[in-house]
């Protein structure tokens, strides 16, 4: 029997089966978890439309208020330190550089160079209209990727929590199940040991 049969029987018990009221219980309560976790497909995919309607717009602002320039370092950045466990190299440091603004001036400050860069190196940075290095803006690439790591998330963490409660429930009924089989059991070898 394929498991798609074993589920729609489990959650619809055929008439004259020998399915107990916790086994129709059971099998309404994953009824109703499936669709649950249908419904919440919806919601979760709203959450990320959100997220990506706002985070499209805060790219935007920060792409007209951000420009990418060109600074060149005018000391060598910091040495190569290798982390002795891990024999990764760690991050960079803020190390003197200039850089042309777009409107020909040029301005000095410290900006974050990797590990081993030298004096002269040069690489893009990006600015705000007052000519102050800061992130890079947010990428469209970046808002898509927030936007479906969002709903994605939301929509199994509801799925995780739909199932452990499913779970929990039928551990429950199974703990019922199990208890009134020993009742059963008793009764059956008490009858033994009286005839």
């Amino acid at each position: 029997m394929s498991p798609i049969v074993r589920m729609w029987r489990a959650v619809f018990p055929r008439r004259g089966s020998v399915a107990r009221r916790s086994d129709r219980v059971q099998g309404g309560l994953l009824a109703v978890v499936v669709l649950l976790a249908l419904a919440a497909l919806p919601v979760a995919a709203g959450f990320g439309s959100e997220t990506y309607v706002s985070q499209r717009d805060q790219s935007a602002r920060q792409l007209g208020e951000r420009t990418q320039v060109t600074a060149t370092l005018l000391a060598d950045g910091p040495g190569i330190k290798v982390n002795s466990r891990t024999g990764v190299v760690g991050n960079g440091e803020p190390t003197d550089a200039t850089w042309l603004l777009p409107d020909g001036t040029r301005k000095v400050g410290k900006v974050v160079a990797d590990e081993g860069t030298l004096k002269g190196y040069t690489f893009g940075i990006w600015v705000d209209r007052a000519g102050n290095p800061v992130d890079p803006p947010l990428s469209g690439a970046g808002v898509v990727i927030d936007a479906v790591v969002v709903a994605l998330g939301l929509w199994l963490g509801a799925i995780a929590l739909l199932a452990a409660a499913y779970g929990l429930t039928v551990f429950s009924l199974n703990r019922l199940r199990y208890a009134r089989w020993q009742q059963e059991w008793f009764a059956v070898q008490d009858r033994k040991t009286h005839s």
